[in-house]
């Protein structure tokens, strides 16, 4: 009896498998999938339980979900357009990809997460040795069944060369069980974490500690650029359209900055000198990428909203012509920054100005780029493609906003090095002040040692040969004043410690707040190159920064230590942003100044950058480069305003 009702219970289940494939019809926009197989134009009746068994036997060996849909035709989309929205709105996750066959247009195409285990070269090789020729000769189930083996083969570094006998030896009753496994899987697939690209907790529990630790990397990058993206986003609707309409949007983009910021502490928790034992590393790890998971979803959940509030596709005209008008006052705003690191550069040092050296090209380039968006834009209003009108004016808006803010970081930071500069003297001489004091009160103890410190990075810069960096020269003495100070606290009373404390927080505040805001600038117009560490030390620096001022005049002396703290941070995000960026541009060490496409990507405007598929993240470090492959892509569009859900992914595809 039990075992008659466990077959009924398989054969059931086999049956509701192949209803949801659904009805044979044409396919005139993106849909939701329906299960492993979704045929909705018979092409492969009464072969589904094959190729869900070849699919199930992909997802074991490698943890990667296959997808098969049957159309009719695209329906007027592109090809990726509607794979990209079907593997979206279906939500399929990192680890899962997306096959799409139209039988009678006789093309097919492909779509994948940004951050897919596969490279572009590894799937087109597929595509080209086993799908492609079994499509060719209508072998519509060969060509699925060829893909899973193909995408094992190259998981494993394989040759892909079997065909579809590993399959013959299934009996009828292993067939039915893979239509409930990848029933199963179907339902795990839906699941909240995938919405976003993330691994399911199932899927967690399979990854090595380091896996994990790159999913998590992954996601927090890609959080913070959707954020960044958002938060760039809603400044545009809310000079067009008030605070109080847009008040939504920015309450869910606070929560979500809010969840990214927990996210960045406990990735700065895991990179501290305390070691965490594997099993607090994966609870901490799990809990990066749920916050972020529910980021991203809170954002995704507003976008349609955001869309069609600002409704760009109708109001692409006036939104052209008002970036235009900005334009023509960005432009000698552009040559007078251009002036200012030329004077810089003979003024100050190459450290002083690292920051900001590049960002006069960088905002001619992001200029041209949205100039020619524009002109597409335009073309594309009187060919009535509303849709592609405000993709392009979109991507124009970012790129005019990234010019504007490399324009203002220039002239600020100029005016934070001429400030320090003036100050520096002072600061010199009341180090030598206080070092002698020190020596005074507490002779022959641990604080000699620190005096003479002291004494000597005011000394090492006095007699510096050619310009100094006058914000470093200023941090520096701080530095070794907080360690002298720390020494004489035991021989001051507190009232003298509470007015020290309060003398020297300004100073180090302005360092603090200075090179903050110089890397975020920086951060901002190179997202596309930026990894993980440089934004996790960011984030708490601005974290430490707001402590600080809670603390200034309750608790002087803390709050000193958080500004220290800070620009401490601040430094060690400068440095990591640079290196990406470097790395990122490779032998070149330029940045690109033709108005292409290959600026628009470094600043995260199109969608792509480092996280596109050159190649699989090892450590903590992101591969970065162009790369691409015969049907391989790179993004494309811009982002807009909400999280993982919205950002790009990677495809492929053509004729057969």
């Amino acid at each position: 009896m039990r075992t008659r009702s466990m077959q009924a219970s398989l054969a059931a289940l086999a049956a509701l498998a192949l209803l949801a494939a659904g009805a044979p019809a044409a396919a005139t926009a993106p849909i939701q999938l329906s299960g492993p197989v979704t045929d909705r134009v018979a092409a492969v009746a009464g072969d589904e339980d094959r190729i869900e068994a070849a699919i199930a036997d992909l997802e074991s060996e490698t943890g990667i979900g296959l997808y098969v849909a049957y159309i009719d035709d695209f329906g007027g989309y592109t090809t990726q357009e509607w794979a990209d929205a079907t593997a979206v709105d279906s939500g399929l996750g990192t680890e899962d990809l997306l096959l799409v066959i139209a039988t009678e247009e006789r093309r097919y195409t492909w779509s994948v997460a940004a951050a897919f285990p596969l490279t572009d070269g590894q799937l087109n090789e597929v595509a080209s040795e086993r799908i492609a020729p079994e499509l060719a000769d209508d072998e519509w189930a060969e060509a699925a069944i060829g893909a899973a083996e193909g995408y094992k083969d190259a998981y494993r570094g394989g040759s892909g060369s079997s065909g579809s006998s590993a399959v013959v030896w299934v009996l009828i009753l292993l067939v039915v069980a893979a239509v409930v496994i990848g029933l199963v899987l179907w339902r795990r697939g839906r699941g909240k974490a995938t919405s976003v690209g993330a691994p399911s907790a199932g899927r967690q529990r399979k990854l090595t500690v380091e896996q994990l630790d790159n999913e998590a990397n992954r996601l927090l990058v890609e959080t913070d650029d959707a954020i960044r993206t958002s938060e760039q986003e809603l400044g545009f609707a809310e000079a067009e359209f008030g605070t109080e309409q847009t008040a939504a949007f920015a309450a869910v983009l606070e929560a979500a900055k809010a969840e990214l910021s927990a996210s960045f502490k406990l990735r700065q928790e895991l990179d501290d000198d305390i070691p965490e034992t594997e099993p607090q590393q994966r609870e901490m790890l799990a809990a990066i990428i749920e916050k972020l998971v529910k980021a991203n979803k809170d954002l995704d959940a507003k976008a349609a909203g955001f869309d069609k509030l600002r409704d760009l596709g109708r109001r692409a005209p006036e939104a052209a012509a008002a970036l235009k008008e900005r334009a023509a006052v960005l432009a000698p705003k552009i040559t007078a920054a251009r002036g200012t690191v030329e004077d810089l550069q003979r003024r100050y040092p190459a450290t002083a100005r690292a920051t900001v050296k590049d960002f006069p090209g960088t905002a001619e380039d992001r200029l041209h780029f949205a100039a020619a968006q524009l002109d597409a834009a335009e073309a594309a209003v009187d060919a009535g493609e509303r849709g592609r009108a405000a993709v392009l004016v979109r991507a124009a808006e970012e790129a005019t906003a990234q010019a504007e803010q490399a324009v203002d970081a220039v002239a600020r930071r100029a005016v934070e090095l001429d400030d320090a500069a003036a100050r520096l003297p002072g600061v010199l001489t009341e180090a030598d002040a206080e070092a002698a004091e020190a020596e005074r009160l507490a002779a022959g103890s641990g604080a000699a040692a620190k005096a003479a410190r002291l004494r000597g990075a005011v000394a090492a810069i006095r007699s510096a040969e050619g310009p100094v960096d006058p914000l470093e020269a200023v941090a520096a003495v701080e530095r070794a004043s907080a360690e002298l100070d720390r020494e004489l606290q035991a021989v001051r009373d507190a009232a003298q410690n509470a007015q020290r404390a309060r003398e020297q927080f300004d100073r180090v505040l302005m360092s603090a707040q200075s090179t903050t805001a110089a890397v975020e600038d920086y951060v901002n117009t190179n997202r596309g190159a930026v990894g993980p560490e440089a934004r996790t030390r960011l984030n708490e620096a601005k974290q430490e920064l707001s402590r600080a001022l809670a603390l200034k005049d309750s608790d002087p002396s803390g709050a000193l230590e958080r500004a220290h703290r800070a620009d401490e941070l601040a430094n060690a995000a400068s440095a990591a942003a640079q290196r990406d960026v470097q790395g990122y541009l490779g032998p070149r060490q330029t940045a690109p100044s033709s108005g292409g496409n290959a600026g628009a990507i470094l600043g995260g405007i199109l969608l792509g950058g480092m996280l596109g598929g050159s190649g699989r993240s090892s450590g903590r470090r992101y591969g970065g480069g162009f790369s691409g492959g015969s049907g391989g892509r790179r993004g494309g569009g811009p982002g807009s305003f909400g999280g993982g859900g919205t950002r790009g992914r990677r495809g492929g595809g053509g004729r057969f």
